[in-house]
């Protein structure tokens, strides 16, 4: 598997409907998207001894190199080709001033959304590993 992976956080409402709206976006079909809580997002996980940081980020693995929080979404609105003003708001600011703005979204993500999950159409289900 080359795909670059997208790692977030399995057990917050916000990330998993984030992770979807990320997943319909990727119209090239270029990311795989894992679950925090799943075997595999356990396992890679453990094999690349990132249990510090996922409760705090994204985790966007892109070959053997991993990017944490605006990184992390600088690197998949880049490879994805979606989103170029998002984007471009990433690339002009610093890395600390963006991952600032990050963590206030990370602090407060689960309370931002409170309700259920969508269930993701076939389409979109093939990309979850």
């Amino acid at each position: 598997m080359n795909n670059p992976i997208l790692i977030f956080d399995g057990d917050c409402i916000f990330c998993n409907r984030v992770a979807y709206f990320l997943a319909k976006a990727d119209k090239k079909d270029f990311f795989r998207f894992v679950s925090s809580t799943s075997e595999k997002g356990k396992q890679i996980i453990k094999e690349n001894n990132l249990q510090e940081m996922i409760d705090k980020t994204v985790i966007v693995r892109v070959g053997e190199r991993f990017f944490f929080k605006s990184q992390a979404v600088y690197y998949f609105l880049k490879i994805s080709k979606t989103f170029p003003f998002f984007r471009f708001l990433i690339w002009i600011f610093p890395t600390f001033l963006a991952d600032f703005f990050y963590d206030i979204i990370a602090r407060n993500r689960k309370k931002i959304i409170k309700n259920e999950c969508p269930i993701p159409k076939p389409e979109i289900r093939k990309k979850f590993l």
